[in-house]
């Protein structure tokens, strides 16, 4: 019993592990000369201390423990209009496709727990927009929230540039994970 403690620690400080491979996984990142795109999956532990420290009480903080954030960076390279919009974004795994949980479900499920609204409002301004304009060299970020997995999940997204959303850039990023606490 003790042979396999010892086998366990050395295999989570050495980092092989497979239950903290993800959390130890490159982030993600899509470029081109237009936009940077980066993906960064939290893990329940870094979203419980930030909600944590904005007083949220306990009952919410094991609500989005059970949840799978991937906090998103989008920043326009160009001189250009850049244009996003979630609706056009699918995340997949070998199971089929996630459904991002979207404001006004969050909305309703903080109402039904008795989430107070000044906490409610925080919790909104975190996730990213659903629709954008970027600025010439304007960058914005929040989270996107999906089911906890421990598939790797495809992310297809589609952004827009130019006065009138033409061309569109098709990105695809593999090999997504939701971070997992070590």
């Amino acid at each position: 019993m003790l042979k396999a403690r010892i086998s366990i620690l050395i295999l989570v400080i050495t980092g092989f592990y497979p239950g903290m491979m993800h959390a130890a996984a490159a982030t993600p990142d899509f470029e081109n000369d237009q936009f940077r795109l980066h993906l960064s999956p939290r893990t329940p532990n870094q979203i419980a201390a930030f909600y944590t420290g904005r007083g949220f009480p306990p009952f919410a903080i094991d609500e989005v423990r059970k949840l799978c954030f991937i906090t998103v960076g989008l920043r326009n390279k160009s001189n250009d209009l850049l244009w996003l919009d979630l609706s056009n974004w699918r995340f997949t795994t070998s199971e089929g496709e996630l459904k991002r949980y979207l404001r006004p479900a969050l909305k309703q499920h903080w109402q039904e727990l008795g989430l107070e609204k000044r906490f409610q409002a925080t919790f909104r301004w975190t996730l990213m927009p659903e629709k954008l304009d970027f600025r010439p060299y304007e960058g914005e970020g929040g989270n996107i929230i999906l089911p906890r997995t421990d598939k790797p999940i495809t992310v297809t997204a589609s952004i827009a540039a130019g006065k009138d959303k033409a061309p569109i850039y098709d990105v695809k990023i593999e090999n997504v994970y939701c971070a997992v606490d070590p």
